[in-house]
C-alpha cells in the first residue's frame, strides 16, 4: 500500500509524432522533470468581498531531463522546424504519462576530461500531457561509453594546445498560435535562427589573447568549430558544430597552483 517507486521501475520513451524517429527507451538518464504551471488570476469583482479565479493564459507545459551522452543521441534530431517529439514516462509496468506534441526548446552537451559527456534536453508541449498516453517502443538502444581520447575538438588553437572540456548549447524558438475555444495550439510556428554558442577550455602552450577590439576591427565570423564523441569502439555517437561561429570573448587564468587556461566563448545560428 506504501510503496515506493524506485528508479529502476521507471522508464521513458520518446518517438517521432510520425514515427520518425522510430520508439525507443532513453537510457542513461540522470534526472527527469514532466510538469505543468497554469496562469491565473485573482478577480475582485466591484461590491463584492469574495474574489474570482480567472484563466490568464494557457498552461504551460514542460519536459527537461539530464543523461549521459552514451550512445548515438535521437534527441537532437528534434532541431528541426517541423519535428515533433511524442513521449511518455512509464512506471509500475502498467502506468505510463505522455504526450503527443513536444518541441526542443533547448539542447546542451557538457565535455571534459576524466567525466563521461552530459546532455541536457528541454521540451515544451502543446497537446494535453496525460495518463494512458503511451510511447513504449521496441527498438532497444545499445549502450557504448566513450572515453576522453574519443571526443575530439576543432577552434581555434586546438591543434597545438590541450583542449580540457566544452560546453554546447543551441536554443528553438517555437510560437504557437490559439483560438478562440481553442485548448491547443492551431499551429506552431518554428522562428529562425537557431542560436548556438559554446565555450571551449584549454590549457595553455603556445597562444595569447587576441586583441580586445580585434572583433570590431576584423570581425571574427564564419569561424571552423565542431565537436564529435565517438564510442571505444570508433563509432560515431554525437557530431556537434556552430554555422557562422563567431569568437566573441576570451579569459585568461593563472593562479599558483594551477597551469595558465584560456577560455574561448563563441556564438552562431543557422
Amino acid at each position: 500500500m506504501y510503496g515506493t517507486t524506485l528508479n529502476y521501475d521507471s522508464h521513458f520513451f520518446i518517438s517521432g509524432q510520425d514515427g520518425t524517429p522510430s520508439a525507443r527507451e532513453l537510457s542513461g538518464i540522470n534526472s527527469i522533470d514532466i510538469g505543468y504551471q497554469n496562469s491565473s488570476n485573482i478577480a475582485k469583482p466591484l461590491g463584492s468581498t469574495k474574489g474570482v479565479i480567472t484563466v490568464a493564459g494557457a498552461t504551460n507545459q514542460t519536459v527537461s531531463f539530464s543523461r549521459s551522452l552514451i550512445y548515438n543521441d535521437p534527441v537532437i534530431d528534434f532541431t528541426g522546424d517541423s519535428k515533433v517529439m511524442k513521449g511518455s514516462f512509464n512506471y509500475n509496468n502498467n502506468t505510463s504519462y505522455g504526450f503527443e506534441s513536444g518541441y526542443l526548446q533547448s539542447y546542451s552537451v557538457n565535455c571534459a576530461v576524466g567525466s563521461v559527456p552530459k546532455v541536457n534536453s528541454s521540451f515544451v508541449v502543446y497537446d494535453e500531457m496525460k495518463s494512458g498516453i503511451n510511447a513504449t517502443g521496441s527498438t532497444p538502444t545499445s549502450i557504448d561509453i566513450p572515453s576522453q581520447g574519443s571526443i575530439t575538438a576543432t577552434c581555434d588553437y586546438s591543434t597545438t594546445n590541450r583542449v580540457l572540456g566544452f560546453d554546447y548549447s543551441l536554443s528553438v524558438k517555437k510560437i504557437p498560435y490559439y483560438t478562440i475555444g481553442s485548448e491547443t495550439p492551431v499551429e506552431v510556428k518554428h522562428v529562425n535562427p537557431i542560436e548556438y554558442s559554446a565555450s571551449v577550455q584549454i590549457d595553455v602552450d603556445d597562444i595569447f589573447l587576441a586583441s580586445g577590439f580585434s572583433f570590431f576591427e576584423e570581425g571574427r565570423s564564419d569561424k571552423t568549430l565542431s565537436f564529435s564523441v565517438k564510442g571505444r569502439d570508433g563509432t560515431n555517437l554525437q557530431t556537434l558544430s556552430i554555422p557562422k561561429a563567431s569568437l566573441v570573448s576570451e579569459q585568461i587564468n593563472a593562479s599558483a597552483d594551477g597551469s595558465v587556461r584560456l577560455t574561448l566563448n563563441y556564438i552562431g545560428h543557422s
